[in-house]
Formats: structure tokens, C-alpha cells, sequence
């Protein structure tokens, strides 16, 4: 049984890779160290994101604390049959089934981010955060 709250995190296995490539890629599951190493990837890459931001650029910080955001995670095996998973993060979940469904919005700000993990070699890339309208 995994230890993860659910209020804020889904994790989305329906053997649905997106966006991984479907034809290269097989559904996975996530265990509870996947999920702490997820955890701390995310606390990790947000800081050093929000660090790297240039004066005049605030508007674009990811507030993890200040922020209710939500987490979708979709687990899958890459053909080297490592363990990855993309991570959805969004802080404005009104009127979106983001439980079940892929929240796929375009601008909307730190509100809306995103990044693959590759779990077994602990590689974060395509960190997207998205862009103001």
C-alpha cells in the first residue's frame, strides 16, 4: 500500500503513457521509494528553478507552500527497461477532472509545470514551466 496523499497527488495507470511514446513505452507502477524520490526530485528542481530566476522575474517563481498544487504522475518502462515518470504539476484544478484525466493547459504560468524523471538513473528532463498568456 503506498503512502501518498491523495488530496493532492493521482497517479494515472490506466495503460496510458501520454506523453511518452506509446509504442516504445509500457505502463509501470510506482512503489513507495518511487514516490519519496519523486518527492524529493520535485522539492529539488523547484528550488534550484525558483534560484535561477533573474531579477524582474518573480512572477514566474513556483510557489510549492504558498500554492494548493496537484500532482499527476504516469508511470512507465522506457525500452531499457528503466522505470520513468512524468510529473504534472498545477495549482489550479477548478472544473478539471485532473484525478483521471491529463490536465494539458497552454500558458497559464508557474501555476502549470512539468518534468520526466527517469527513476531508476535519478535523470530529471524536459522540465517545462509554462509561459504567461
Amino acid at each position: 500500500m503506498l503512502n501518498v496523499d491523495t488530496t493532492n497527488t493521482a497517479i494515472i495507470s490506466k495503460n496510458f503513457n501520454y506523453p511518452f511514446d506509446s509504442s516504445d513505452y509500457d505502463p509501470s507502477t510506482l512503489n513507495q521509494t518511487d514516490i519519496e524520490q519523486i518527492e524529493r526530485s520535485l522539492i529539488e528542481l523547484v528550488t534550484d528553478y525558483n534560484k535561477s530566476l533573474s531579477q524582474g522575474h518573480e512572477d514566474y517563481k513556483i510557489d510549492l507552500n504558498g500554492k494548493d498544487y496537484k500532482k499527476q504522475l504516469v508511470a512507465v518502462k522506457n525500452p531499457k527497461g528503466e522505470k520513468e515518470v512524468w510529473v504534472n504539476c498545477l495549482c489550479d484544478d477548478s472544473s478539471r477532472p485532473w484525478r483521471t484525466q491529463i490536465v494539458w493547459v497552454e500558458d497559464g504560468g508557474p501555476c502549470f509545470f512539468n518534468f520526466k524523471l527517469n527513476l531508476t538513473t535519478k535523470e530529471v528532463y524536459e522540465f517545462v514551466v509554462n509561459g504567461f498568456a
